[in-house]
């Protein structure tokens, strides 16, 4: 009988073994699959960082650009006010030549002899300038159309610039653009 309850004990033994390994590969498992989920989590944690990182290294990058894009504008603008600056001296120079020009013909008309041939050279000489004036008109014309096309291309780039924060840069972006909006808003009212 000792030996039934030796083998029972045994048995008893092996099955409290056997629970007790059962509870610890239960708990061995358990905490290896938590393990494993933490050890997921943390990566994609630390990969959702370096994204991060790389998207806001990528936000200020285009931040700067941006800004760039926006100084280089606005010297853009500053020449074309100088350019229209000094196409109204032209303007003006053309206009008092053609005065002149006028008030010379009327004292033509009126001279006689030496006086008449002195004034005819002097009217070609004024002619001469009011051409000059007149050519350096259209070179500015041109120039200033050629300004403000390059003006219209720097103001997209800027433009594509802003958007592209806004959609590719994450909610830094998202902010930044909306405060930029906002600014807009403000100074406009």
């Amino acid at each position: 009988m000792y030996w039934v309850v030796g083998v029972a004990a045994a048995v008893g033994v092996i099955a409290w073994l056997s629970g007790e390994e059962q509870t610890a590969c239960a708990n061995y498992h358990s905490s290896s699959r938590r393990l494993s989920t933490e050890t997921s989590q943390r990566q994609q944690q630390i990969a959702e960082r370096r994204a991060n990182y790389a998207k806001n290294q990528n936000f200020y990058e285009h931040i700067e650009l941006h800004h760039a894009s926006h100084l280089t504008a606005a010297a853009l603008y500053d020449a074309l006010n100088h350019h229209k600056k000094i196409a109204a001296i032209f303007r003006a120079k053309q206009q008092s030549f053609g005065e002149c020009i006028y008030e010379l013909k009327k004292q033509r008309d009126a001279a006689t002899g030496s006086q008449k041939q002195a004034i005819r050279e002097q009217l070609e000489q004024i002619r001469f300038q009011f051409n000059e004036a007149k050519e350096q008109l259209v070179l500015l014309a041109k120039t200033k159309e050629q300004k403000l096309l390059e003006i219209r291309q720097i103001n997209q780039s800027t433009r594509e610039y802003k958007l592209y924060i806004r959609d590719n840069c994450g909610q830094k972006g998202q902010d930044w653009y909306d405060r930029g909006i906002e600014r807009a808003r403000l100074r406009a009212a």
